[in-house]
């Protein structure tokens, strides 16, 4: 999509419609690289309670081989439940509630009085348990439910949507879930902030995300920019047939320190940058959207709809960064002079690909080489060296 001729190159200030919708068709990218590493990594509790569990696994492992040898048929598996509190670190207690199918006291006393275990009645064996947690996932259908299997575990249901949500589907087709078959919802399906903060439901007219956690999807990468024209997100492709934009759960909303609209998390413990409203991303594989939202039609208008499952911004995306500390090493810089170096170039494309998509520029981009690639000595052949 071209400007209009009086906007200005490089002109990122969002407009105002008579409705008082936001139209924001460019913005400059945040800064590419800012470190000449991997983004740091944070533990979630979820994540550290995952490996605190393991851990108690393989501290008891021998009692529970076993139990799991002497026990089949009657086995069910192991729950490892937990109670919010500021043992351990913040993470709360644990307790390890072991399933069988007949006697569950006898049967687990039999092989420890470690109180960390404790016994409960299952609805089936673990050699059952594939059957089981397949046919539930089919029941559920595998679009919400997907079945997982551990060394000790009972088995268990990876829920794609709220538990909220879960539960009034529960209650409506009227589910009863065996005991030890374990549902998992994950923490990425119910996000703790807003799509759209009150702040900016008088600029947007509707975010339009997915409601269920996207399962496993091609690993591609695809360029383009996402801009809000009129209150609505439309992916800017090539041509005049631009779709709306439709985003995955857990994607919202919001204005930077700068006062840019970007994309962001809606996990308050995730704190990876997204993208801005108006900058070229990295959308990951795409797929037309065959049933889209009533909601998003009526206040939008009749468009395809694409979903994507990646805002991450297109400068720097990736791995640049190893290329500019090779880089920085193989010219004599350090690493301030290689990233500044880089980040000038990188800058400098995103401003000419802006240029051409918006104002009919034709300059021919010179892409920023971040590495040089040295091919290997050929080998010698017998007799010619």
């Amino acid at each position: 999509m071209l400007l209009a001729a009086c906007s200005a190159p490089g002109d990122a200030s969002p407009t105002k419609t008579s409705n008082s919708y936001e139209t924001v068709l460019e913005a400059p990218p945040y800064t590419p690289i800012t470190r000449l590493g991997p983004e740091p990594y944070t533990p979630t509790v979820h994540d550290r309670r995952w490996q605190f569990a393991d851990r108690l696994e393989h501290q008891h492992l021998p009692m529970l081989r076993r139990l799991k040898a002497g026990e089949i048929g009657n086995f069910g598996g192991i729950e490892w439940r937990w109670a919010d509190g500021p043992q351990s670190g913040g993470l709360g207690t644990v307790t390890g509630i072991v399933y069988f199918v007949n006697k569950p006291t006898s049967s687990l006393r039999r092989y420890t009085d470690n109180t960390l275990f404790q016994p409960a009645r299952g609805d089936f064996a673990r050699t059952d348990q594939d059957r089981v947690a397949r046919d539930w996932a089919e029941r559920i259908g595998q679009d919400i439910a997907s079945p997982g299997f551990g060394n000790m575990d009972a088995p268990w249901l990876d829920i794609r949507i709220s538990r909220n949500e879960f539960e009034a589907m529960r209650d409506e087709r009227g589910w009863d879930v065996p005991t030890n078959l374990i549902l998992k919802v994950s923490h990425w399906a119910e996000p703790d902030l807003p799509a759209v903060p009150d702040n900016l439901k008088a600029s947007i007219r509707y975010l339009p995300a997915e409601t269920v956690l996207a399962g496993p999807t091609p690993d591609i990468a695809t360029y383009d920019a996402i801009v809000l024209r009129d209150g609505c997100f439309f992916i800017d492709e090539d041509g005049e047939d631009d779709p709306l934009a439709m985003f995955p759960l857990g994607i919202g909303i919001y204005r930077d320190d700068e006062g840019h609209l970007a994309f962001r998390s809606r996990h308050s413990g995730q704190t990876t940058r997204l993208a801005r409203v108006g900058s070229r991303m990295q959308l990951g594989s795409r797929s037309e959207v065959s049933d889209p939202p009533d909601a998003l039609i009526a206040a939008c208008g009749q468009h395809r709809v694409v979903t994507v499952n990646s805002l991450n911004q297109a400068a720097g995306y990736g791995g640049v960064w190893h290329a500019v500390k090779e880089n920085a090493a193989r010219d004599g810089l350090n690493e301030a002079e290689a990233m500044a170096q880089a980040n000038a170039c990188l800058l400098e494309q995103e401003k000419l690909l802006a240029d051409n998509r918006l104002r009919g520029g034709n300059a021919e981009l010179t892409w920023c080489e971040m590495i040089m690639h040295i091919p290997p000595t050929p080998p010698t052949l017998p007799g010619t060296g």
